[in-house]
């Protein structure tokens, strides 16, 4: 997002239909029982806030500047998920959510390996993002071609190209997670992965 106010906006339009989500994903998330969990591309910082009552160190990292602003009083760090600065194992659980569609294969790719190095031995990653396929209601498919197509020519080519991928199936090495349990939600558009990682 380019500035502070599109930041507010994103917010309140997004907030009202990722909301029921949101919630779902903090109880998958206290159901697993994390110490400590860091948010990737945490954007708003708000499924942090659904977190926030919980006995989880949380943490969140953004590259945007006007995003971090909004999120508030939040434990949330400027920095690029394609490189974060933390060392390695240093969270038992981190989460991914609607940020992988908008990258490059090449940034995707990067942002996994990262995750990976940051997460303890046999840690979960959580990924959440929009998964269309033949079973996904007529309604939500327009809707969301219709909204990352105003995102920008970027970012809807890499949303195309995400799901000719596959979505993660290209991006998430076999040495790397296992897939223990894949659900979908929101009109069967997107999909929530509980991925456990691999002994280092």
């Amino acid at each position: 997002m380019a500035n502070y106010s599109i930041a507010k906006l994103y917010d309140f339009l997004l907030y009202p239909f990722l909301n029921n989500i949101r919630k779902k994903v903090a109880k998958i998330i206290i159901q697993l029982n994390p110490e400590s969990l860091i948010d990737i591309c945490c954007g708003t910082g708000n499924q942090l806030k659904f977190l926030k009552d919980s006995s989880i160190k949380l943490t969140g990292i953004d590259n945007s500047k006007a995003m971090l602003k909004v999120s508030g009083n939040i434990n949330c760090y400027e920095q690029d998920a394609r490189n974060i600065e933390f060392n390695n194992d240093s969270f038992d659980m981190a989460i991914i959510q609607l940020a992988l569609h908008e990258k490059t294969f090449e940034d995707q790719k990067k942002i996994i390996d990262e995750a990976y190095r940051i997460i303890k031995s046999k840690g979960h990653l959580l990924i959440l993002d929009y998964e269309i396929n033949s079973n996904t209601s007529s309604f939500s498919r327009n809707m969301i071609h219709f909204i990352e197509y105003l995102a920008g020519k970027e970012h809807y080519a890499n949303f195309k190209q995400f799901h000719v991928n596959h979505c993660t199936h290209k991006i998430i090495e076999p040495n790397q997670f296992i897939l223990k349990k894949k659900m979908f939600i929101g009109g069967k558009s997107m999909a929530i992965q509980i991925l456990q990682k691999q002994s280092n």
